[in-house]
């Protein structure tokens, strides 16, 4: 059985969690602001705790099938684990999406194609109405 240490690192990891709740960030953010904050720390283990946080359900992992780096979320509670998101491609802001369209488009989607949808590792990507750009089609 693994032993599960409340470091330094972690406290710091945890901090930052608090501080980026509805976005998605990288390890490498996570260390950045760390190390800007003046602390510290190995990158390492920055990977190994957002490891055990992903596995632990405390971060959510996304990774786009061209994208070589991983996002992650925090999850605030077991409803984020229910629903789709929307990830603003320019800010970063991770919005969850659980409306009754989405509800209903998840289950048109599993009975039409018979897939079992993963509504937590589900990612609708674009650019949100608060950094400006919308587009109209006809």
């Amino acid at each position: 059985m693994e032993k599960n240490y409340n470091t330094k690192t972690k406290e710091y990891i945890l901090e930052f969690l608090k501080n980026h709740k509805g976005t998605s960030f990288s390890v490498q953010d996570i260390y950045d602001e760390i190390c800007e904050s003046g602390y510290s720390i190995n990158l390492a283990t920055v990977y190994r705790n957002v490891i055990k946080m992903t596995e632990a359900g405390m971060l959510l992992k996304h990774q786009a099938g061209n994208n070589k780096y991983a996002t992650y979320q925090f999850v605030e509670s077991s409803k984020c684990l229910t629903h789709f998101h929307f990830e603003c491609k320019k800010c970063g802001r991770v919005i969850p999406l659980g409306n009754k369209e989405t509800l209903d488009f998840v289950k048109m989607i599993e009975k039409k194609l018979g897939f079992t949808v993963e509504p937590q590792n589900t990612y609708l990507t674009g650019t949100c109405a608060k950094c400006g750009e919308r587009f109209i089609c006809f």
